[in-house]
């Protein structure tokens, strides 16, 4: 039986995300309150039973929820269990909660919403599913088998009777325990594995992708994680640093076997075939999304930049660099129907180009799979202290300097495709928090000003990286909250800075995942991570904590 150790009780509930091993992180559109609750693919399936609830308690002396702390919100030992999925109730659900169960899973509902209106009071439900893709509406995997995923559906709209205010207090407080019950799943079943969110297909080495497992809403970032994992299952390793580093901090993964070794002899039939329906995705992909496009720098491009606002005729375009006669400065110019355009007089002062190529590239990608929206030139720059930087020009009768992002944000260069969300460039930004390293940055083209605008969220996904020694026990919290739930990440060789999450820089919160796959935040303030004082623990610099600081 899998067993966690937290401590104290969760105030709020939140999901994590991380860089390595992260699973999807589009999400569906909302669906509409008042639909079937039950999440299932199935949707409308047929209900087995409605019963009251909480009443159901573990056998005298089972450990149902390790605590470290002196608040214990399952100290009554309500468990409920369906087929063999066991989960915990809180102590607080109490008389305030009923089941619904069908053949996929069952739904815990607000008995007081439910009553008011049929339909309502939806917390959330547990499922199984022998589908290697799911679609479900706020749908998180939470263990998977051979053969089945096994997962969480929370709710898409309001799903508790709001004109009620009593009423409503009452569903979202039972609604902030949602992410703690979570974490006491228990599946009675040989091979279950608790770790799904590190895959992108938990199930694509063992079933076969089918023609209802539709790939097309993954972004091609996507379906290149999810085609290396088959390799990276067998310990392949890759030449891409970016690969390389993004599976190092998945905890399934050793890595023994160099890419110029590795023997596809080992692959099974089923591998083989979902590596196939995943390049025949990624081929779909880029039919549908040709941009970015990357050229030879001297080539002629024909690219009509200005299909929006232009004469709808192609042009002509060339992209140079000479080397000055004063060492270490470079004169670069692009031709545009014959027309030349120095970049230093748009404030583009190259310090170390990229020689070899440039990119067109469409800013603004409807998805449509139709003519692109809004195309401009990028120029890549290694800058210096290893900080490269992408330039990019539009041009509309004329040439104008829009912006430039930080990163290559190109597939070919970085191992990521920076252009895969809807108006918005993914870069990188250099960091000092927690350390020196970099995290993702997001661009947004801004249709009216025709400038690339920085966005400033405060969090950060830190670009893979190598891994830090944890040279002691630590303890993290669940959440961003020193108020709430809390674990231990033993000390190990291998452990990852994900995200951070910080207003100015200095202090927030960073989540870590260490090589055995515990996860959770710590808390740093003046350049320390704070102690806990449930355990006596005093502040500590990160650099007696960590290592390679």
């Amino acid at each position: 039986m899998r067993k966690k150790q937290f401590i104290g009780i969760v105030l709020a509930a939140g999901m994590l995300f991380a860089a390595g091993c992260g699973g999807k992180t589009e999400i569906a559109e909302p669906g509409q309150s008042g639909q079937d609750v039950s999440g299932t693919e199935e949707g409308n399936g047929e209900v087995k039973e409605i019963e009251e609830a909480g009443e159901n308690h573990a056998e005298e002396g089972e450990e149902v929820f390790g605590q470290l702390g002196d608040e214990n919100i399952f100290s009554k030992g309500n468990t409920f269990t369906w087929e063999e999925i066991t989960i915990s109730i809180p102590d607080y659900w109490e008389g305030k909660y009923q089941i619904e169960q069908n053949e996929n899973g069952f739904s815990l509902i607000q008995t007081a919403s439910y009553e008011k209106l049929e339909g309502m009071g939806f917390l959330f439900g547990f499922y199984r599913t022998d589908r290697v893709v799911l679609e479900e509406p706020a749908a998180t995997p939470l263990a998977y088998t051979d053969t089945q995923t096994y997962y969480m559906s929370e709710p898409t709209d309001v799903n508790y009777y709001f004109e009620d205010k009593q009423i409503s207090e009452e569903y979202q407080k039972m609604y902030e325990y949602i992410w703690a019950v979570s974490g006491t799943l228990e599946i009675d079943k040989e091979g279950v594995r608790y770790n799904p969110d590190e895959f992108i297909l938990p199930l694509s080495s063992t079933v076969l992708l089918k023609e209802e497992d539709s790939l097309l809403n993954f972004s091609d970032n996507d379906l290149f994680i999810a085609r290396n994992e088959i390799y990276a299952r067998h310990g392949r390793q890759f030449d891409s640093d970016y690969l390389q580093k993004y599976f190092e901090s998945c905890s399934w993964y050793e890595g023994t076997i160099p890419a110029k070794e590795f023997d596809e002899s080992v692959l099974s039939r089923i591998e083989k075939d979902n590596l196939q329906i995943i390049k025949e995705a990624e081929k779909a992909y880029e039919a549908e999304h040709p941009y970015p496009k990357e050229y030879a720098i001297g080539s002629s491009v024909i690219e009509d930049l200005d299909n929006l606002h232009g004469d709808g005729k192609p042009e002509e375009i060339q992209y140079y660099i000479n080397e000055s006669e004063e060492q270490g400065k470079y004169n670069s110019f692009l031709t545009i129907n014959g027309q030349e355009y120095w970049l230093e007089d748009y404030g583009i002062h190259l310090e170390e180009p990229v020689r070899d190529v440039f990119y067109v590239v469409n800013l603004f990608d409807e998805w449509s799979g139709e003519e692109p929206d809004e195309l401009a030139i990028a120029v890549l720059d290694n800058g210096s202290a290893e900080n490269p930087v992408t330039h990019f020009l539009s041009y509309n009768g004329k040439l104008s300097y829009i912006g430039s992002v930080q990163g290559f944000p190109f597939k070919q260069k970085s191992g990521f495709n920076g252009f895969s969300l809807y108006g918005r460039i993914t870069g990188i930004v250099p960091l000092e928090f927690p350390h020196t390293c970099y995290g993702d940055g997001q661009w947004n083209y801004d249709l009216e000003s025709g400038k690339l605008e920085k966005q400033e969220f405060g969090w950060y996904r830190l670009f893979p990286e190598a891994a830090h020694e944890l040279y002691e026990d630590l303890t993290v919290y669940t959440d961003m909250d020193a108020a709430g739930m809390k674990t231990v990440i033993p000390a190990q060789e291998k452990v990852f800075f994900m995200e951070v999450w910080t207003e100015d820089g200095k202090d927030g919160w960073v989540l870590l995942k260490g090589k055995d796959g515990t996860k959770g935040y710590i808390h740093i303030l003046d350049g320390k991570i704070v102690g806990d004082e449930d355990r006596g623990e005093a502040s500590k610099e990160l650099k007696e904590v960590f290592s390679g600081l």
